[in-house]
């Protein structure tokens, strides 16, 4: 099976993600050997701290990872991980944000250092997404509970038309216990859109790590249900189209046998 990642700090030297052209290299080969077909990079932009001239190199950046991307048969479309900090409403109305290329979607993100704040915080930055006229992907939704999910917030998320990205790293149990629970609730409760990557190494903890995820994941879940998290919506995502919401059908014993 192909996936598609659109979430992923593959272009070099702009953010915390992939450090070197050379790092950069071997990410999209792993990317390749994990049949990732397509990608969209998504560097960090903060608000209060990137400028215009900044995010101008930051798409230079990323027309460099296209064409190198290329040789490798992977597409790579450009976006951005914007934090949604008390600067944001200010960054999004001057247009200092990078959306999926040739789309309204635009990744998010909070400070998944803090537990998820107030609606002040939250939903009111979201919403100033949507009135700019894009629609908002939160990034990691799974990250931002330290103790359980609060599924009905999510679900409220997902009626204000906002969509759900769960990390592949998540899954795996990278990010601790917690965040693990939380992802796959997310799954089970048919309250996720997107599996990514939000790869930031070419080895270590968070790679392109598709087909190690859907490996695992196949053990629980159908091929329907991981085409539509790992292909079926992403490609919806690049081309501009409403994502689908996910059913999940799995056995009492599966989800009393499964370790997390």
């Amino acid at each position: 099976m192909e996936f598609i990642d659109i979430h992923g700090h593959y272009a070099w030297g702009v953010d915390d993600g992939i450090p070197t052209i050379e790092e950069a290299a071997k990410a999209l080969k792993a990317a390749k050997k994990n049949h990732i077909t397509a990608i969209v990079a998504t560097p960090h932009v903060v608000p209060g701290t990137h400028t215009a001239d900044d995010l101008r190199a930051i798409c230079r950046r990323i027309q460099e990872l296209k064409l190198m991307a290329s040789h490798l048969d992977i597409q790579v479309y450009q976006g951005c991980e914007l934090f949604l900090n008390h600067d944001c409403i200010t960054a999004i109305h001057q247009d200092l944000v990078i959306p999926f290329e040739n789309t309204s979607y635009l990744l998010a993100e909070f400070d998944v250092r803090k537990e998820l704040g107030s609606e002040d915080e939250v939903e009111d930055y979201l919403y100033e997404i949507e009135v700019k006229g894009y629609t908002p992907i939160i990034a990691h939704a799974e990250r931002y509970f330290k103790d359980d999910i609060d599924l009905d917030r999510i679900e409220e998320f997902i009626n204000s038309g906002y969509v759900i990205q769960v990390n592949a790293s998540s899954l795996l149990g990278i990010h601790g216990k917690t965040v693990k629970k939380n992802a796959y609730k997310l799954i089970d409760e048919g309250l996720a859109h997107v599996i990514a990557t939000d790869t930031h190494r070419a080895e270590g903890r968070r790679t392109p790590c598709m087909q190690e995820v859907y490996d695992l994941l196949s053990k629980d879940y159908s091929e329907k249900t991981l085409k539509t998290l790992m292909y079926d919506n992403p490609d919806h995502i690049i081309h501009n189209e409403p994502v689908e919401t996910i059913e999940v059908k799995k056995s009492f014993f599966k989800k009393l046998l499964r370790r997390r």
